[in-house]
């Protein structure tokens, strides 16, 4: 019969201080990788949907000035859920004549401007939006747009 030292025995059950400091460092960098993971994606998602409230402000502003809801074509844009005392965002759209023909409904492209901060919050950005509209010859719109230089010339678009 064989018989076992307690001590021997003792020392051969549990783990070294080596295992234990590895087990640790392998849980650590686990832990830090979800962890950058997850800020990334707080991140990523912040910035969509600040762009997607940049593009819905822009497209209601496009909106209004297409059918002739705003009162002019440049102005400041207020956030949805802000207070009147805070500022907006400024903006301003170019309406220019696209109609090759002089007389009957005319043919506008309205190009929006809509400066809004950047990411850092010091520099300003800006998102360029640009739809086209057929009008009446005698809407206002049509009355303030600008013509294009190929009008001039006889060239069409």
């Amino acid at each position: 019969m064989v018989n076992h030292d307690s001590r021997m025995l003792s020392a051969r059950d549990g783990f070294t201080l080596i295992e234990l400091v590895m087990a640790l460092a392998i849980i650590g960098g686990s832990f830090l990788t979800l962890l950058y993971m997850r800020t990334d994606a707080v991140d990523r998602a912040f910035n969509y949907n600040h762009q997607r409230l940049v593009e819905r402000v822009a497209r209601e502003l496009l909106d209004e000035a297409a059918f002739g809801i705003s009162e002019g074509l440049d102005g400041t844009a207020q956030l949805p859920g802000s207070d009147s005392s805070s500022t907006g965002w400024p903006w301003s759209a170019i309406v220019t004549d696209l109609s090759t023909e002089e007389t009957g409904p005319r043919l506008l492209e309205i190009t929006l401007t809509l400066e809004y901060p950047g990411p850092d919050l010091i520099s300003s950005e800006e998102y360029v939006l640009t739809t086209r509209v057929l009008v009446d010859a005698d809407d206002p719109l049509a009355t303030n747009a600008q013509t294009l230089n190929s009008y001039d010339n006889g060239a069409g678009f």
